[in-house]
């Protein structure tokens, strides 16, 4: 067996570089890390100083002189003394926070342990001083990066000698610094960036710098580090001062002044202008909190088990909603746009973890997932917002770079949109419920020029006061009580406790108690001065019924949860008013029943009143009767001559010759290339013509002929049953028909002519498609309305057409039956434009929907 051998990592010179300022890669980023760093070390103030920025020796020098730049950050902490620099600060990646969770009585900030080389990023030397409160003396140490930047493969980073010494306070005061008890002091020297940039005039003379760059960096500090979390007891503070560059801080406006403390305070104003949530894990990760608010008033909070447990237990995260008003608030306040300022942030022990949040960055799926419904869900450009993790366990892995955490099952339980299943997006859907259905955008006043609203905003002109809103308050708060428990959408078995804004049920009832009362006095007093009926009496139960339904769906809802005390004593009043109405619906009752009594009364004595006329009258009210039997079309063939019953029937058999021609006619012309439409349509006039004097024919046999032939008041149920009873033999003498009257009724002013041909066109196209049994149904869909579906048992509508049976009307469609008795088509066409002008309609239901064929559907109405 071959002997085994050890080989060994070898850590090159070039390491430096690698973890230092080619990983480090932005300046403001090495800044944040060097912090973190402070913060770690339990320092209650970090103080970040630039020196020399406008006139330096840089360029000249070889190394560094007294008049080279340099920024200087310092902190309070408990410093190190020379073990801890050679054990801790100088071994690479080590890192105290990978043990130690907390310290200091503060959770951790990092795990890299490779902030410390920030310091290569931002400067070619470093002179570290250290003490801590148990030395008499100072620690520094100094080191030249440009030593680890050379190229040499056997050279490893260990061999490079770091000078370090030890300074009495005089000879640190010496140096130009201002003693300290303990902390780290952090001269970095002959910095790689330039901070400030000279604006020259026309002659070449400095009349102006720019100094953007420490605006920005105080802005990224402001974004990056947050209060509400990692420094609850306000203490510890960022200051930046660069005293050279004071007059230019001093001409900035106070959104953009870099010298002072850095404060992140932006959140804590917005509610106000807003609308806003905010869900946290309470109760050592057991329990989920929930509040949302509209404009600084709480809507509704609720407390519920952590379904997220044991994956997130010591988050939060807080959400504002911009509409167009409060974007320029936010403008207002903050100096920027609220989309260039960025939407939600996250923040992991009190510090943010770039990118998330910045412009453009969409790490929540937000975007996206607006574009799939753009009138449903909130993009990022209404949103700003943060998630704050305390994590003592690591479970939020920052990458390397920098430039996230790992996408691991933490994160995808903190962030996943799949049916809102996370931390955030339980608490985003409730926030987008709220603006989208609540709210209904809370959108600006449509006459509203909202860029002149913005200038005035942003200048103060304009207050919250003095907007306009496309809705005012109170139909939005309707809106939002309607749909309360849609906002919240919580399992029963899962809250615990929950509050709902006891104003809104409480004005509900108030607003709609005042109407229900006036209106129950108003019907007293009608009822009293004998102005009202029982038909209005019904009505007005059934109104009450669906509103006691509706108060019965309500408290059903509330019933779920165990909530809070001012919204059960809200909950109390629904109640109330919920027994007002029982109490009014059953008044009601009492007084149709008094109006039924007082109509039994009436009737039974007009009874006793005309019982003397009965007998007097019976011949006359035998004759009413049989008229009722046939009210429409009474006479039958048996009551003319024989004579004249031929030369009826003679006239019958003449027009149906003359019809049966004329389609023959149009079947010709039709079959030919050329358009013939205009032709087609004059015949088909004639044949209506001749239709006409055929049914003239048929009612010549009744007995009550008279002028209004044309259009007269008719019950259509009743005269539908009558004509087809008496002349569907006409057609075919083994055609059967049957009726489903329904108790349906509508009198309507119409043709009785026109009705008649268009009944004889439809058992006509029945017969021609193998009907032997023809079925009318009759539909009451109001007082005002009625359907009449015929079906037959024929070979339906063809397939030709079934997809689009709305062509069937049209003129000239026609299609050739199994009988081969085809027709001109044009009958259903004219049936359409006759129903048509009486203001009615009919349409193709379908095949087989009744009986074995088609069904039609004629629409009747009298409105």
């Amino acid at each position: 067996m071959a002997k085994q051998n050890d080989l060994h990592f070898k850590t090159n010179v070039q390491l430096k570089s690698i973890i230092g300022k080619d990983l480090i890669n932005d300046d403001n980023i090495a800044i944040l890390e060097l912090v973190k760093n402070s913060f770690d070390a339990d320092a209650k103030q970090v103080k970040i100083k630039y020196f020399n920025l406008k006139q330096n020796d840089d360029k000249k020098v070889e190394t560094f002189s007294d008049f080279t730049s340099r920024l200087i950050i310092q902190d309070d902490g408990i410093g190190m003394d020379i073990t801890d620099i050679r054990d801790k600060w100088l071994n690479i990646a080590y890192s105290e926070k990978k043990s130690n969770k907390t310290q200091h009585k503060r959770r951790m900030a990092g795990a890299k342990g490779v902030g410390r080389f920030s310091c290569d990023r931002l400067g070619e030397y470093l002179n570290l001083y250290s003490k801590t409160a148990n030395d008499d003396k100072y620690f520094k140490l100094s080191i030249d990066w440009k030593k680890f930047e050379i190229e040499d493969e056997n050279k490893e980073i260990q061999s490079i000698p770091l000078k370090y010494e030890t300074l009495t306070p005089k000879e640190f005061q010496d140096l130009g610094f201002i003693r300290f008890e303990h902390g780290v002091l952090l001269e970095i020297i002959k910095l790689r960036s330039t901070w400030a940039y000279s604006i020259l005039d026309k002659n070449g003379n400095i009349k102006n710098w720019d100094a953007n760059k420490f605006v920005d960096l105080k802005k990224y500090l402001e974004k990056l580090i947050n209060p509400n979390q990692a420094f609850e007891s306000n203490d510890f503070g960022v200051f930046i001062d660069s005293p050279e560059f004071i007059n230019e801080n001093n001409s900035l406006d106070g959104n953009s002044k870099f010298i002072g403390k850095v404060e992140n305070r932006i959140f804590e104003h917005l509610d106000f202008k807003t609308t806003s949530i905010e869900t946290k894990i309470t109760n050592n990760g057991n329990e989920l909190y929930t509040e949302l608010k509209d404009k600084g008033e709480t809507i509704f909070w609720i407390r519920e088990k952590n379904p997220f447990y044991p994956s997130i237990t010591n988050s939060k995260a807080t959400i504002y909603y911009l509409s167009p008003y409060a974007k320029s608030f936010f403008t207002k306040q903050t100096g920027i746009r609220s989309v260039d300022y960025g939407s939600i942030f996250l923040f992991i022990n009190g510090f943010r973890v770039p990118p998330y949040g910045e412009f453009g960055n969409d790490w929540l799926g937000i975007d996206q997932r607006k574009a799939q419904g753009h009138s449903r869900y909130i993009g990022l450009r209404e949103l700003v917002g943060q998630i704050e993790i305390l994590d003592e366990e690591n479970d939020f892995q920052i990458v390397s770079s920098r430039e996230g955490i790992v996408k691991n099952d933490s994160f995808k339980t903190l962030t996943q949109s799949d049916n809102n299943n996370s931390f955030f997006y339980k608490a985003f859907r409730r926030l987008e419920r709220y603006v989208v259905e609540g709210l209904n955008w809370d959108r600006a006043h449509e006459d509203e020029d909202l860029l002149k609203i913005h200038k005035k905003i942003v200048s103060g002109e304009t207050k919250e006061e003095d907007l306009e809103y496309y809705e005012d308050t109170i139909t939005k708060q309707k809106r939002v009580y309607s749909t309360i428990h849609n906002i919240i959408s919580a399992k029963a078995s899962e809250v615990i406790e929950l509050y709902i804004n006891e104003n809104l049920i409480t004005q509900k009832i108030d607003e709609e108690r005042e109407v229900t009362e006036r209106e129950f006095n108003q019907l007293i007093e009608d009822f009293s001065n004998k102005k009202i009926d029982s038909n209005t009496l019904n009505k007005i139960l059934q109104k009450k019924a669906l509103e006691n339904a509706d108060l019965e769906k309500q408290l059903k809802e509330f019933s779920k949860y165990t909530t809070n005390e001012a919204t059960s004593k809200a909950i109390l009043e629904l109640q109330n008013y919920k027994e007002t109405i029982e109490k009014q619906t059953k008044l009601i009752q009492e007084l149709q029943n008094q109006l039924e009594e007082l109509k039994r009364q009436k009737d039974s004595a007009e009874k006793s009143a005309i019982t003397y006329k009965e007998k007097a009258s019976k011949v006359e009210e035998d004759l009413t009767t049989e008229k009722e039997k046939n009210l429409y079309l009474l006479a039958t063939r048996r009551t003319l001559s024989p004579d004249a019953d031929g030369l009826i029937h003679t006239i019958k058999i003449n027009n149906i010759e003359v019809r049966d021609g004329i389609e023959n006619i149009i079947d010709d012309l039709t079959e030919d290339d050329y358009n013939v439409q205009d032709l087609i349509k004059k015949l088909g006039f004639l044949k209506i013509c001749a239709e006409r004097s055929l049914k003239m024919a048929e009612f010549a046999t009744r007995a009550d002929l008279k002028e209004d032939i044309e259009k007269r008041e008719i019950d259509i149920v009743t005269y539908i049953e009558e004509y087809v009873t008496l002349y569907g033999e006409t057609f075919s003498e083994k055609l059967k028909f049957t009726f489903s009257r329904n108790n349906s009724r509508l009198t309507k002013s119409l043709s009785v002519l026109n009705m008649s041909i268009i009944l004889d066109n439809l058992i006509s196209n029945a017969v021609k498609w193998g009907a032997d049994k023809i079925h009318f149904e009759f539909e009451q869909n109001s007082d005002k309305k009625l359907s009449v579906f015929i079906s037959d048992n024929g070979n339906g509508l063809s397939q030709r057409y079934l997809d689009n049976s709305d062509k069937i009307f049209e003129l000239s469609v026609k299609d050739t039956p199994p009988t081969g008795l085809s027709g001109s088509g044009i009958g259903l066409y004219y049936t359409k434009n006759l129903l048509n002008e009486m203001n009615c309609d009919i349409e193709f239901v379908g095949n087989g929907t009744k009986l074995s064929g088609a069904t039609f559907e004629i629409k009747f109405n009298t409105i």
